[in-house]
């Protein structure tokens, strides 16, 4: 066998090798509780998050690449911006957990009102309470509250499957062995979407994703969050969360469902009828 023929029956081989797995400083866990609750502890440490990203959105509406300044802090506040290519500013998202504002400099309209998920997802296309929406920005994966665990170990893919079950639900959580941070994290059986995690970055201690992805197959919807210069845990500025339109800007109530309001103060009522 010459060599090259010999260098191709060895990558043959060799890919279905499993993977050479690098585990933490505990070593291979085989325990489904310890490993739910170091995943848990992981994921939660980091509490705010401000920089700069590119968004990338997949969905029947639209498609396309563009830059995002974002602000977030547990459990709720959020502040995105987004920009087009020649960094002209598109719309901007405000939210204090309570109350939406969102700015959409192409009409030059501030839309405000409960922040709700349809009131949040005016912003991205996808319907998302404003708490879970910041919890995957900070690289969490919101997890259903299991009723039982199992784990394994994929040599294959390098990956603990930590699956957590309730009822009829089920999550399945590709874990990375030595981070004990989720790459993967699928829900079946009940309506939800895809996470996926990677590019992992160490900043001040913190292990994060450099890179999130959210897919929601029933509205045909990804959306890739790829972070470039970011600060982790830094002391939040307020003032990014503050709901006040831009100077001049129509200015829009909207209800729960995103239904605009009336504007002005309600009628008042007719004087009853003499002799009545």
């Amino acid at each position: 066998m010459n060599r090259a023929a010999a260098a191709i029956f060895l990558g043959v081989l060799c890919s279905g090798c499993p993977k050479r797995i690098e585990f933490g400083p505990e070593g291979q866990l085989t325990d489904a509780e310890v490993v739910y609750e170091r995943v848990r502890a992981n994921q939660e440490n980091v509490v705010t998050l401000e920089g700069d990203a590119k968004l990338r959105v997949e969905s029947p509406q639209q498609s396309g690449t563009i830059g995002m300044f974002l602000a977030v802090t547990r459990p709720a506040f959020l502040h995105l911006e987004t920009f087009d290519f020649f960094n002209r500013p598109l719309a901007s998202l405000v939210g204090d957990g309570s109350r939406f504002g969102l700015y959409q400099a192409q009409t030059h309209t501030w839309y405000q009102g409960p922040a709700s998920p349809e009131n949040v997802s005016r912003f991205l296309p996808v319907v998302l309470p404003g708490e879970e929406l910041v919890a995957i920005l900070l690289g969490q994966v919101p997890l259903i509250p299991p009723e039982r665990k199992t784990l394994e170990l994929d040599t294959k893919e390098g990956v603990y499957v930590l699956t957590l079950h309730r009822g009829a639900a089920t999550q399945v959580l590709q874990v990375h062995p030595k981070y004990l941070r989720v790459v993967r994290s699928q829900v079946r059986g009940v309506p939800g979407y895809d996470l996926a995690f990677d590019d992992f970055l160490e900043q001040g201690g913190l292990i994060f994703p450099g890179k999130v992805e959210l897919e929601a197959k029933q509205a045909q919807t990804k959306l890739q969050v790829r972070y470039q210069q970011i600060k982790l845990n830094a002391r939040p500025d307020l003032t990014l969360y503050e709901l006040v339109p831009p100077e001049g800007a129509k200015v829009v109530e909207v209800d729960d469902s995103g239904r605009e309001q009336p504007v002005g103060p309600p009628e008042s009522p007719a004087p009853p009828a003499p002799g009545s």
